[in-house]
């Protein structure tokens, strides 16, 4: 190869001679088939099966859910370094909504105010929408009267 002047070898600039040819790859061989990433080697980790005692009881799981349910039970116990990592981890898993599996039911005197309530907001603030570009129109004032009666 011809020695340009223009070219200056240093760190990260290999002479020429050196270089790789253009279409030759830097690993021809690739990597190996049995090498794993950490993603791979995390994975199978987590998902292995252990046996752990809580509060002197062996339970058996995987790991994931062990250091989920060890992380929990300390939490619960007043460990207030193990609500600060799990409630975050819970508010970014299950977000900020109601969790609770009861509803509670009005009693039927609250349902039937609320429901009066709904149905006179409804009547009231309810927009007309016209069809063409789906713009509220304002409903007419006192004032709009042209004294026709209708």
């Amino acid at each position: 190869m011809a020695k340009s002047k223009d070219y200056e070898v240093g760190y990260g600039k290999p002479p020429r001679e050196h270089q790789f040819s253009p279409g030759q790859s830097g690993n021809p061989a690739g990597r190996r088939k049995g090498s794993r990433g950490l993603k791979t080697d995390l994975h199978a980790e987590l998902s292995s099966v252990l046996t752990i005692s809580i509060n002197k009881q062996p339970v058996s799981g995987t790991k994931q859910r062990l250091m989920l349910k060890s992380l929990a039970t300390r939490a619960a116990a007043g460990d207030v370094r193990a609500s600060g990592l799990l409630l975050p981890l819970i508010m970014q898993i299950f977000g900020i909504e109601d969790r609770g599996g009861d509803r509670r039911q009005l009693s039927r005197q609250d349902q039937a105010i609320l429901d009066e309530l709904l149905a006179g907001t409804r009547e009231i603030t309810g927009p007309a929408i016209d069809g063409n570009d789906g713009a509220a129109e304002p409903s007419p004032s006192p004032s709009d009267n042209t004294g026709e009666e209708t």
